[in-house]
C-alpha cells in the first residue's frame, strides 16, 4: 500500500516578475476623451440613455482594434428590437485603456487548475473559470472600482458600462457591469448580459435555486389569470411555461426568448421588450410614444374602438397610457388594406375605424407638466366577425402534421382554407422559412391562418391563426438530476451527453433509437463513465435525414456529411454547418448545460470519426463497436484537455488520465465545492462469510482529482432487476446483489468542510450509488486457512531533515485485523533516507504469507521564520532567516485573512540564498499577513516534485495609499 500525498502539489501561481516595459495604472489611462461609436453628437448626454464602453486586454498597440471592434458591437446591438426603437435616445461611448498583457485571464484554460495559474496582466482583470463555470467572464473588486473612477473622471452621465474583453474565447456576464468577449456568438451573449444589467431580467432558462425569485420575467404563479404578463398571454408565443432542469415551480413568459436562448433567430419576447424599454426611458429625459395593443384582437364592430388605451407615454421613470390623457392626445386613422389582405389606396377615416381591415394611426402627443411633445406611427388590424373556433396543440414530431381543430359559426354554406408560416431552425445562426398551404411535419415554430369563406360569394368572412410548435422527439435515456442533492444538475456535476444521428431517414428511426441505446450501454460499461455513471446523464434526439447513409459527396440528409477515400468524416475547418446542426440539438432541444452531442452516422463506409471542440463539443462516428470506442476515447480526451487521438498506455499516463477525469467532475462554485463521490465496488470479490459487508473503505470523494477523508451514512437495498429493490435494515451478509448508496455525513450542517493540501473546501451533500455482488462461500477457491497481509502501517510518514538516516518500523496486519509476526516478513528500505525526498518501504512476506506491500515515508527541508514584514504603498516587503540546507527555495502566502481561509496569493522564490521579496499590486491600506515555507525540488519516480517544510508563523503588515 502506498501512502498518499507522497508530496504537496506546486502552489496555484506565483506571483510575476516586474516588467520594466509595464505601465502604470495612471499611465495606462490615456488623457484623451470617450470616443462616440454611436448616437447624435447634438443629443446632451443628459438627455440620452449611455452607454459606456471600456476595453480590457487591448495592449498599447491594439487600442485602435478596440474601437473599431466597439463600434461594431454597438452597430449590432442597436439593430436589435427593442433598442432599435431607441436610435434617437441612445449614445455609445468608447473609452480605451492599456493593458500589459493582451487576452483575459484564463481565456485558454482547460480546467480551474489552469486557470488559477494565469496570472495575465490587464487593466480590469477581467478573467474567465470565474466561480468555477469556463464562460463566466467576470471583473474582480478592483477593477469595478476602477471603472466607476473613470465613468465619474471621463463620463459621469453614463447609465451603464460595458467592458469589451479581448479574447476570441467565448464568454461574459451580467450584472453592475456587463462583459463580452470578441467570440462572434458573445455578440448575442452580450445582448443577453445587458438584459441583465440594464433591465433586471431574469434567464429564462433554470440558473439554480439561489438565482429564483420574482422578476418582471420570473414568477412562482402559474395561474394564467394572475401571473404579472397575463394581458400578454398569446401575444407572439407569450404564455406560462415551467422552467426544466431543476426549475419545478417556477414559470417564464417564453420558449424561446433572448432571456434563453442566444441566436439572431430568437428575440426578446413582449415581456423582456416592455421592461427594456422602460429602462431606456429611465435613462433618458426624451419623452417617448408607444404603441402595444397586449394580446387583444380587434374585431369589426358597428362603433368601433377608441385605440388611445394602448397608447403609452413614457419619459423617465413615469408612464401613462393615453386615455387618461386624451385631451393632449390626437388620432389620425388611415384606412390601408383591406380585409383580404390587400392594399388600399390610403385614405384618412372620419372618427373611429368599425369594418375589418388594416390601418395606420398617426398619433400626436401635446405634452404636458410631466411629459414632452411627442408623435408616433402604429398599425393595426380590426379583424373580420370572430366565427371561427380554432384548435391546434403543440406536438412532438412523427412525421405527420399537427392536428386541427375548427369550428365556424355561419349559417350558410361555406368553405375554409389554411396557410401556414413559421421557422424552421436548424442552428442558432441558420434558419429556414415556411410559407405553405401544405401542413408542416417537420420541427419548428409555426402559425397557422384559417379563413373562412361565403360559398356563394367566395367573400372571406372570418380569419383566425393560432401559433403552435412541433419539437424534435428527443428521450432522456438516463437522468441522474435531482433536486434532493445540490450537485446533482447539469448546471454543477452531472455532464449531459446527447446522441443524435446522421443518414437516418423517417422510416429508420427505430434503428437510430436501438444504435443509440447500444452507444450509451457502451458508454455506461466502460471506464470512467461506468464508475461514474451517476453524474452522466443520456439523451437521444431524432434527426430525420430525407436520404440513407452518407456518401463522398453531400446527399439529401440532416448534417450534410461526407466521407474521404478513406472512409473518415470530412469537417471543414470551422467544423461547419454539421457542427452548428449539433450543436443546436444539444442546447436547444436538451439543456444549454450539454456537454457533448454525438452524432451516430449510419453508413458502413465510415471507417473513422471526426471531433470538434468549440464552446463544446461534437463527435461523429460510426456505426460499429469502432465507432463507439473513438466516441468514448474522444469524449474523455475533451474532458481530460488531450488532443483527438491520444490514448493512455502506460500505467503513469492512465493515473494521470484518470486524475483528470476526476477533475473534470469536480464543480466549483463562488466557494461552494461540488465533490463528486465514486464506488468501484462492483469490481470487489466479495465472498459470503457470515459477516456483514461493510462498503464505507470502497466510496471515495475526490476534489480537484484527489481523494478528501470524509465520513459516510450508507444504506443498502435488495436488488430487485438489476435495480435497487426493497431497503435492508443493515449491511448485507449473505450471497447475492446489493445495492447500496452512501451520502457524506453532514455531522448535521448544511456545508462540510475539508482540507486538502493546505486549504479548506466546502462540500455540500452528495451522494453515489453503486451495485456490488457476495458470491456464495461453497463457490470460493480454496484458500490457505491463515488470512494473508492486508495493511502496512509505518510509525512515522513524515520527518524533517536534521542530517540523520530515517529509518520507521513497521507494522503489518491481515486481512482479520491482526498483526502478522516480524519474522513472516523482510523489510527493504530505499537506499540513502537522509536527505529531503521521498523513500519506499517493501514488505515481503514468506512462509505462509504471501505477496508484497509497499509504503512511502517523506522528509521535509527544516522550516525557516519570518523576521520582518513592512507596508509600503500598495506593497510590502518579507523578510526571513536564510535556510539553504536541503533547500531550493522559499514560498511565500500572504492573505486578508489571519487563518488563509480565501484570497490566498503566493510567490515563490527559486534561490535559497535569497533573503527579501517585495510584493507589489496590493490593495492600498490593506492588512495583510504573510507566512514562509522551504522547499526542495526532488526526482519521484522520475517526475520532478516540490517537497515543503512546515509554515513558519504567521506575521502582518499594513499596506498604504
Amino acid at each position: 500500500m502506498e501512502t498518499k500525498n507522497a508530496s504537496e502539489p506546486e502552489p496555484i501561481a506565483d506571483v510575476p516578475e516586474g516588467d520594466s516595459n509595464s505601465v502604470t495604472d495612471d499611465e495606462a489611462v490615456p488623457a484623451d476623451a470617450p470616443r462616440l461609436v454611436y448616437g447624435s453628437q447634438e443629443l446632451s448626454d443628459d438627455d440620452a440613455f449611455v452607454l459606456l464602453m471600456f476595453g480590457d486586454g487591448f495592449t498599447k498597440d491594439e487600442q485602435e482594434k478596440f474601437y473599431t471592434e466597439s463600434k461594431r458591437i454597438a452597430d449590432y446591438v442597436m439593430e436589435t428590437s427593442p433598442w432599435d426603437e431607441f436610435k434617437d435616445v441612445v449614445k455609445i461611448y468608447a473609452k480605451g485603456v492599456i493593458s500589459n498583457e493582451s487576452g483575459a485571464k484564463a481565456d485558454k484554460a482547460k480546467n480551474q487548475e489552469e486557470a488559477d495559474k494565469d496570472t495575465r496582466d490587464t487593466y480590469f482583470k477581467t478573467s474567465f473559470w470565474s466561480g468555477g463555470m469556463q464562460r463566466l467572464l467576470t471583473i474582480g473588486n478592483d477593477g469595478a472600482a476602477k471603472i466607476k473612477a473613470l465613468k465619474e473622471k471621463f463620463l459621469p452621465k453614463s447609465d451603464f458600462e460595458v467592458v469589451i474583453v479581448n479574447s476570441e474565447t467565448y464568454g461574459g456576464s451580467g450584472g453592475t457591469y456587463c462583459l463580452a468577449s470578441l467570440n462572434n456568438e458573445s455578440l448575442e451573449m452580450m445582448l443577453h448580459e445587458l438584459g441583465h444589467t440594464i433591465a433586471n431580467l431574469a434567464d429564462e432558462y433554470f440558473a439554480g435555486a439561489s438565482y429564483a425569485r420574482e422578476y418582471a420575467n420570473m414568477t412562482a404563479e402559474k395561474d394564467p389569470e394572475k401571473v404579472k404578463w397575463k394581458r400578454f398571454i398569446g401575444k407572439n408565443g407569450v404564455g406560462v411555461y415551467e422552467y426544466d432542469n431543476g426549475g419545478d415551480g417556477w414559470y417564464r413568459p417564453h420558449q424561446n426568448c433572448k432571456m434563453r436562448f442566444l441566436g439572431q433567430q430568437y428575440a426578446f419576447c413582449e415581456i423582456c421588450k416592455e421592461e427594456l424599454r422602460r429602462a431606456f426611458c429611465k435613462g433618458s429625459t426624451v419623452t417617448k410614444l408607444f404603441f402595444q395593443t397586449y394580446a387583444d384582437i380587434l374585431y369589426e364592430t358597428a362603433e368601433g374602438k377608441d385605440m388611445s388605451e394602448y397608447f403609452i407615454v413614457r419619459k423617465g421613470s413615469s408612464e401613462a397610457t393615453c386615455d387618461t390623457l386624451k385631451d393632449k392626445l390626437h388620432l389620425t386613422y388611415k384606412y390601408v388594406k383591406d380585409a383580404e389582405g390587400n392594399p388600399v389606396e390610403s385614405n384618412t377615416v372620419e372618427g373611429i375605424p368599425s369594418k375589418a381591415g388594416t390601418y395606420t394611426i398617426e398619433a400626436v402627443f401635446d405634452g404636458n407638466e410631466t411629459y414632452g411633445a411627442c408623435t408616433a406611427t402604429a398599425e393595426y388590424t380590426i379583424e373580420l366577425p370572430d366565427l371561427i373556433t380554432l384548435g391546434v396543440e403543440s406536438k412532438v414530431y412523427d412525421g405527420e402534421p399537427a392536428a386541427l381543430d375548427v369550428k365556424v359559426d355561419y349559417d350558410k354554406e361555406y368553405e375554409v382554407k389554411y396557410h401556414y408560416t413559421g421557422t424552421v431552425p436548424y442552428a442558432a445562426e441558420i434558419t429556414y422559412d415556411y410559407n405553405s398551404d401544405e401542413a408542416p411535419i417537420k420541427p419548428g415554430r409555426y402559425t397557422v391562418e384559417v379563413s373562412a369563406y361565403d360559398k356563394a360569394s367566395k367573400k372571406k368572412i372570418s380569419r383566425k391563426s393560432k401559433d403552435f410548435e412541433i419539437t424534435f422527439k428527443s428521450t432522456h435515456v438516463t437522468d441522474n438530476n435531482t433536486s434532493e442533492y445540490p450537485g446533482a444538475q447539469t448546471y454543477y456535476n452531472n455532464k449531459s451527453i446527447v446522441f443524435t444521428g446522421e443518414g437516418f431517414t423517417a422510416d429508420e428511426q427505430d434503428k437510430f433509437e436501438k444504435k443509440a441505446a447500444e452507444y450509451i450501454k457502451y458508454f455506461r460499461n466502460t471506464e470512467p463513465y461506468k464508475e461514474a455513471d451517476i453524474y452522466f446523464n443520456y439523451s437521444t434526439v431524432e434527426a430525420v435525414s430525407d436520404e440513407s447513409g452518407i456518401g463522398k459527396q453531400a446527399k439529401k440528409t440532416y448534417f450534410e456529411l461526407t466521407y474521404d477515400d478513406n472512409g473518415k468524416i470530412v469537417l471543414p475547418e470551422d467544423g461547419g454547418k454539421a457542427v452548428q446542426g449539433a450543436m443546436y440539438i444539444g442546447n436547444n432541444v436538451i439543456t444549454s448545460y450539454y456537454k457533448a452531442a454525438i452524432v451516430i452516422v449510419n453508413d458502413d463506409n465510415v471507417k473513422k470519426g471526426a471531433t470538434f471542440t468549440n464552446k463544446r463539443f461534437t463527435v461523429f462516428a460510426g456505426m460499429d463497436e469502432s465507432g463507439m470506442e473513438f466516441a468514448a476515447n474522444e469524449l474523455l480526451n475533451y474532458f481530460n484537455g488531450d488532443e483527438e487521438g491520444y490514448r493512455a498506455v502506460t500505467k503513469e499516463q492512465k493515473d494521470t488520465q484518470r486524475t483528470q477525469f476526476l477533475k473534470a467532475l469536480y464543480y466549483t462554485w463562488y466557494g461552494t465545492d461540488y465533490a463528486p463521490i465514486l464506488s468501484r465496488a462492483y469490481d470487489e470479490k466479495f465472498v459470503e462469510n457470515g459477516k456483514p459487508v461493510d462498503l464505507a473503505p470502497h466510496f471515495h470523494t475526490y476534489v480537484l482529482g484527489k481523494e478528501v477523508a470524509v465520513k459516510y451514512v450508507i444504506t443498502y437495498y435488495a436488488d430487485n432487476g438489476g435495480k435497487p429493490g426493497g431497503k435492508l435494515s443493515s449491511a448485507p451478509s449473505k450471497a447475492g446483489t446489493y445495492h447500496a448508496k452512501a451520502e457524506l455525513d453532514m455531522g448535521g450542517k448544511s456545508s462540510l468542510p475539508v482540507e486538502l493540501d493546505g486549504k479548506t473546501y466546502n462540500l455540500p451533500q452528495a451522494r453515489c450509488w453503486t451495485v456490488f455482488t457476495i458470491q456464495p462461500s461453497q463457490i470460493t477457491p480454496p484458500t490457505s486457512a491463515v488470512s494473508q497481509p492486508k495493511t502496512l502501517t509505518l510509525s512515522k510518514t513524515s520527518y524533517t531533515y536534521d542530517g540523520k538516516v530515517k529509518k520507521p518500523s513497521v507494522t503489518v496486519k491481515d486481512t482479520e485485523g491482526k498483526v502478522i509476526p516480524a519474522s513472516k516478513y523482510t523489510v527493504t528500505y530505499a537506499k540513502g533516507r537522509k536527505n529531503v525526498g521521498v523513500y519506499s518501504v517493501k514488505v515481503t512476506f514468506k512462509g505462509e504469507y504471501k505477496g508484497t506491500l509497499s509504503g512511502s515515508f517523506k522528509i521535509k527541508p527544516k522550516s525557516t521564520s519570518v523576521k520582518s514584514v513592512k507596508g509600503g504603498k500598495k506593497s510590502m516587503t518579507v523578510k526571513w532567516k536564510k535556510q539553504t540546507k536541503q533547500t531550493t527555495g522559499y514560498q511565500i502566502q500572504y492573505s486578508t485573512k489571519k487563518k488563509f481561509t480565501s484570497g490566498i496569493k503566493t510567490a515563490t522564490i527559486k534561490k535559497n540564498k535569497t533573503t527579501s521579496k517585495k510584493i507589489t499590486k496590493l490593495n492600498k491600506n490593506k492588512k495583510y499577513y504573510v507566512r514562509i515555507r522551504t522547499y526542495k525540488t526532488v526526482k519521484v519516480n522520475g517526475k520532478s516534485i516540490k517537497i515543503y517544510s512546515s509554515w513558519s508563523k504567521v506575521k502582518s503588515a499594513k499596506t498604504r495609499k
